[in-house]
């Protein structure tokens, strides 16, 4: 594909994603591009707040950026009023830089507004022109350019299928861990490898490489974490996590000591995992259903090995478990969920 044909299918990819998945392609944007330190979306609902911000780090100038992400569908423009509310941000948070972007376009007044309020402006041609011409999302060959499918499976949501993949069965089942794990990737570069060492400083346990990237997937297939650009180590490049807008938001409800409103994020975030909904279903059905029950049920509507199935009756087990409505109670030697 030529690089005019490229940009043009760029930009329709811009208008596929989601708001909040365009922040976060934003976000990995500014990595790439940038020479930037501490780049997150942040948790801010209300509009013309800062989505991205970062510190920009150049050796004898240093300056907070912040970057504001708008996804409209084309036609739908990004008038002076969005601008101008977009500057009060930066004051309110004492960003030195900053920087709109949307995948539409901006209008007269809103170009000229930005020009003297020193904020540059991105619209959706310019950010696929730099994302074909810095080889962001796709890469060029001797044939022409390519996409970079690996950039965009940051964008992969869990799929919807007959039969739930093993990817999408959690193998987590502690939500303290998690929440080390999310705390860690909002710490880090979102390695593995940067993660576990994290969580091994700030808590008594030990913790693995892999316990990171089991918790990783966790985190995505609750919606809190998304697959960021990997990284190169020794030559081959190495997954990341990084944090999406109800990550950031649930970790902050933490922190800020709400923990009834981050348990209702949790809950709510535990309802839409597939699987937790199938064996929710057939504990509707029969209004309970013995831990026996629930290997079945990953039995049937899994592809795990037998194996498998044991190990993760018991994590599913403890996410349903979570929902407000079931009870989980002794049952001789095993264990049986009750509906309420």
């Amino acid at each position: 594909m030529q690089a005019a044909s490229m940009r043009g299918h760029v930009r329709d990819r811009l208008f596929e994603v989601t708001p909040s998945e365009f922040e976060v392609l934003c976000k990995m944007v500014l990595v790439r591009h940038l020479d930037a330190e501490s780049l997150r979306v942040t948790a801010f609902q209300q509009d013309d707040g800062i989505d991205v911000e970062g510190v920009i780090d150049e050796g004898i100038i240093r300056a907070r950026l912040g970057v504001q992400v708008k996804r409209y569908a084309e036609g739908n423009t990004v008038g002076n009023r969005h601008v101008q509310r977009f500057s009060g941000a930066l004051r309110q948070g004492d960003h030195q830089i900053g920087t709109y972007v949307t995948s539409s376009s901006f209008t007269g007044p809103a170009r000229d507004a930005a020009a003297d309020l020193q904020i540059c402006l991105v619209d959706g041609a310019d950010l696929a022109s730099l994302m074909v011409s810095n080889e962001i999302g796709v890469g060029e060959t001797t044939r022409g350019y390519e996409v970079d499918a690996e950039f965009w499976q940051a964008f992969d949501r869990p799929e919807r299928e007959d039969v739930v993949p093993s990817t999408e069965v959690p193998l987590a089942n502690s939500f303290e861990t998690l929440r080390a794990v999310l705390q860690g990737i909002d710490a880090t570069d979102g390695s593995k490898t940067a993660v576990a060492a994290w969580v091994r400083e700030h808590t008594d346990g030990s913790f693995d490489d892999r316990h990171a990237d089991l918790y990783g997937i966790a985190g995505w297939l609750l919606g809190f974490v998304h697959k960021d650009t990997p990284k190169t180590v020794n030559g081959r490049e190495v997954r990341r996590w990084g944090l999406t807008r109800d990550g950031v938001a649930y970790l902050e409800r933490i922190e800020a000591g709400k923990r009834d409103d981050a348990r209702e994020r949790l809950v709510a975030a535990i309802r839409d995992v597939e699987i937790v909904q199938r064996v929710y279903a057939a504990l509707t059905e029969d209004e309970r259903l013995h831990y026996d029950d629930v290997k079945t049920v990953l039995t049937r509507e899994t592809d795990l090995s037998k194996s498998s199935v044991r190990r993760r009756a018991s994590t599913v087990g403890t996410w349903l478990a979570t929902l407000p409505e079931v009870t989980e109670r002794s049952d001789g030697r095993s264990k049986e969920f009750v509906v309420q």
